[in-house]
């Protein structure tokens, strides 16, 4: 079969404007996956589409979206790969040689400017925003768009995980900024069967969403706090999925008395851990006095606002309570293993396929922008050859 001449991607030329761009077919070495892209997911690419800004290397312009699953098509001298194998592409970069990659931590390392720099990256790999062309293209002398919102992208080895034939593309996208995220927190969390969770707010939704589906996995019991009707309703879908559960609890923090329920739930103690998805200092100090002593507060990412910041008086609200602070916005690959053993459990997938509510094909992905800034959503897929 004749390789294409083109790679078709998605540009957002400027804010609330979307084109599709034939960019050349990617050019791959040594050390790189060519990849045909089955499916790509929306994570925060909506700021791209409203305010055209977003954190790594990924781009309005030359490369947008960076969580996908797909096929191997070329994996020149790879030990690890060969043409035909399914994998899970995470966010992030590969350096190989800084701390994260040498102890298979965050590929997100390497996708901050001033971590590739400590990791040895020469300053053409840095520069990348002249041109656009993120450090992956430049390694393999491509101009391809690179990204998950293309048919065909490049990606380091080292951010990609080999997918068992038994798991579908469809389960096997929820690996990275939804379960796999969730699954990586409750691992720093330590969140284990007959541990009391309380979930708070909707933040970036796949994380609150995904977080009930693990915690309920891991055996925990999941007390998930929501700030809206559509988290109400699709946290009880989840329940559902389940079929049923007396281990998940909803309750509306626009109820005054929210938090007496939180302490009734957890006989007057206190959850065990928490994780928070508004980054909103009123809630945050709430949460401090809520989590039970020696407890786990987790902060997880809402970029959707501006304002974060989080004040303490660190010997009553953190020493003297034996408190511990985290937070991530990532998975790591000595994770990966887990997450796409999690990923296999029948019962994981009828809960993912409540948060997954929406598929587009590449052709209307716009339309998926508009869908996911409205924030009435799950997971958005899109699907690049689909007609």
């Amino acid at each position: 079969m004749a390789k294409p001449e083109f790679n078709t991607i998605v540009t957002v030329p400027e804010p609330y404007a979307v084109e599709l761009v034939e960019r050349p077919y990617p050019s791959v070495k040594p050390g790189s996956l060519l990849v045909k892209t089955e499916i790509a997911a929306v994570c925060v690419d909506d700021r791209m589409y409203t305010d055209h800004i977003h954190e790594w290397f990924d781009s309005p312009l030359y490369g947008m979206g960076h969580e996908g699953v797909g096929t191997v098509l070329e994996a020149p001298e790879s030990h690890t790969f060969k043409p035909g194998d399914r994998v899970l592409i995470s966010h992030g970069a590969y350096c190989g040689r800084c701390f994260a990659c040498q102890n298979s931590l965050s590929q997100a390392h390497c996708a901050s400017l001033s971590d590739g720099v400590r990791a040895g990256a020469s300053t053409a790999e840095i520069e990348f925003f002249v041109d656009g062309l993120a450090p992956v293209e430049r390694k393999n002398e491509s101009e391809s768009g690179w990204a998950a919102f293309g048919q065909y992208r490049l990606a380091d080895e080292g951010i990609c995980t080999l997918l068992p034939d038994g798991l579908d593309f469809r389960y096997a996208i929820a690996g990275e900024c939804s379960v796999g995220m969730a699954h990586c927190a409750q691992e720093f969390m330590e969140v284990k069967a007959g541990d009391r969770v309380l979930l708070v707010g909707s933040g970036q939704r796949q994380f609150s969403l995904s977080h009930v589906i693990v915690g309920l996995f891991r055996g925990a019991t999941v007390i998930s706090a929501v700030d809206d009707d559509f988290q109400m309703e699709t946290v009880r879908k989840i329940g559902e999925a389940r079929g049923g559960t007396p281990d998940l609890h909803i309750i509306d923090m626009r109820d005054p008395s929210w938090t007496d329920k939180v302490f009734e739930l957890t006989d007057g103690i206190g959850p065990d851990k928490i994780a928070d998805f508004t980054s909103r200092e009123d809630v945050l100090n709430t949460e401090i006095d809520l989590v039970r002593h020696d407890g786990v507060l987790y902060i997880q990412e809402n970029l959707r606002n501006p304002d974060r910041v989080l004040k303490v008086d660190p010997y009553a609200s953190i020493a003297e309570k034996n408190l511990r602070i985290m937070g991530t916005i990532d998975s790591r690959r000595k994770d990966r293993p887990g997450i796409v053993r999690m990923l296999r459990n029948p019962e994981v997938q009828r809960m993912w396929d409540v948060v997954a509510t929406h598929e587009f094909a590449m052709s209307e992905v716009e339309e998926a922008l508009k869908i996911s800034a409205t924030q009435q959503c799950g997971k958005i897929l899109v699907f690049p050859h689909r007609v």
